[in-house]
């Protein structure tokens, strides 16, 4: 996805959520290979400790949402973005600190190599097919953007 077809399309995701009052976001990160999709477990001891999720967290102030997809992804994976390809929808949830929250999740492709995941974020990770997501602890609205994406993103 071109850059400023990204920004426009930014723009327009930030006014819908402002319309109905929401001014936090938070990114979530889609990144397959050969066909899987990967999650990261939470630590136990952290907000929904235990269950899986994609890569993401929360858009800083003046932050894009690209800017954030990298940054975060980098953070919680040790992976580099090499571009944003799609956009997969979003949904509303509360945190332990604010009351109403939009996530995004991305599909991004990345550079080669090996993931690192941040010490007393996450403590495992996953390549998974639509085979293996049911047997995941997994929020609910995650699930849903999860079975979304592996079961229209095409093995190989």
């Amino acid at each position: 996805m071109r850059p400023e077809v990204l920004a426009d399309i930014e723009r327009t995701l930030r006014q819908q959520a402002h319309s109905v009052g929401i001014v936090d976001f938070v990114v979530g990160v889609a990144v397959f290979r050969a066909g899987k999709l990967l999650v990261v477990r939470r630590v136990a001891d952290d907000w929904n400790g235990g269950l899986y999720e994609l890569p993401g967290g929360g858009v800083e102030p003046g932050e894009s949402f690209a800017a954030c997809v990298a940054r975060e992804l980098r953070e919680e994976t040790g992976l580099r973005l090499t571009r944003i390809t799609d956009i997969v929808g979003g949904f509303d949830y509360a945190t332990r600190t604010k009351a109403r929250v939009r996530k995004y999740s991305f599909l991004a492709e990345t550079e080669p190599g090996e993931i690192v995941l941040a010490p007393g974020e996450h403590d495992e990770y996953r390549w998974i097919d639509a085979g293996a997501l049911e047997a995941l602890p997994m929020a609910a609205d995650m699930r849903e953007t999860v079975r979304a994406l592996v079961g229209t993103h095409p093995t190989h």
